[in-house]
This record gives C-alpha cells, structure tokens and sequence, in this order.
C-alpha cells in the first residue's frame, strides 16, 4: 500500500503494471491516494524443475544400451520454468473535472468492477467501463489512484530440453535446446486506461 508510487514506475505500455502518476490528485489530501503499489501482485509462483529421463546406460530403461544407441537416446532430462502472477492494479485516469489543474485526474467508482473479457475493434475489453463515471464537476474522483481494476495476470512455460556427453567424469559435453513461452501464451500488457 502506499500513497505515492515515485518517480520511478514503468510509464507506457511496456508492463500492465504502470504507476498512476507522480503527485497527489489533491495536494492537501495526499491520503486520498492511498491505494494498492502498481506492482502489487497478489499471487505469485514460480517453480523449476530437473528431470532426468530414465533412459540409457546404468539408468532403469535401457541398461544394456550399445554405446552408439546410447550415444543418441540416452542421458537426456527435461527442465521446465513455470511462471505465474495475478495481475497488478490498473491505474484509472478520468477527466479534469476538479478546476484545480491537478495533473492527477481520477474518475468515481459507482460500483464492483465487472470482467466480461469481450473482444472488439480495438482488442481485447479487460475490464467494464460502467462502474465508472467522470467525477462531478468541482470535485476529485473518488477512484483508488491503483487497483479498482486488476489487470490480467500473467502464465509462462519454458522448457529446456538437453544432452550430456560425458567426456570423463568430471567432464561433458552438453547439447541445449531452449523453448520460451513454450506454448505460445500471450502476455496481455496494459496501456493507457482514460475512463
């Protein structure tokens, strides 16, 4: 939690997780803007793995390998990375209906933020607009500066697959394929939310 994210965010559209800006949306309310960090994900996990297969020789599958065979199909493992994280707060920004000049403009929440995932023109629609409404005129919007919205999260699977060959025992050579993003998930990245 905090109340101002500093001048060090992300900015544009390079992560979902962008900072609502750099100053309070009232000056002389900065609790107003006490809200969610930017890169506050509520669940994270990340776990590897090494599995070397059980082929070739002195292994439970093919113990009695010719050389030359064991050459090709043995001493193999596959090691995958497994990545995921819930999304990050969104940052809402809304029109400047205070007259203060604030640059910090946030809309109201009238209500629970609803997640239909519906596909348009323009891309994909995250979040519902409807619970949102420019802030009356003369007044701050009462939107949290972060997190009424939650972005979508994020899922990765990379996999290594690999080869050794020993040379001596303390010696090898090794053969690496690396897949990234092994099965081709799309990471939905954020950009400017104007409400």
């Amino acid at each position: 939690m905090t109340n101002d994210d500093g001048y060090y965010g992300t900015w544009g559209a390079t992560t979902q997780a962008g900072p609502s800006g750099n100053y309070w949306q009232n000056l002389y309310n900065p609790n107003g803007d006490y809200a969610r960090c930017y890169w506050d994900s509520t669940n994270v996990l990340s776990a590897y793995a090494v599995y070397e297969l059980p082929i070739g020789r002195g292994r439970q599958v093919g113990n009695n390998l010719s050389p030359a065979v064991n050459a090709v199909i043995g001493n193999w493992s596959i090691n995958p990375i497994i990545s995921w994280h819930s999304g990050f707060p969104l940052s809402l920004y809304g029109a400047s209906n205070s007259g203060t000049g604030s640059p910090e403009n946030r809309p109201d929440c009238l209500g629970p933020v609803s997640y239909p995932k519906t596909v348009n023109a323009q891309g994909i629609q995250w979040f519902s607009p409807l619970p949102f409404a420019p802030a009356a005129a003369g007044t701050f919007g009462n939107c949290p500066a972060q997190g009424p919205a939650i972005g979508p999260g994020y899922a990765d699977a990379d996999i290594s697959l690999q080869k050794n060959f020993p040379i001596t025992e303390r010696m090898r050579i090794q053969f690496r394929a690396d897949f990234l993003n092994a099965f081709n998930h799309p990471e939905l990245r954020g950009a400017e939310r104007y409400l």
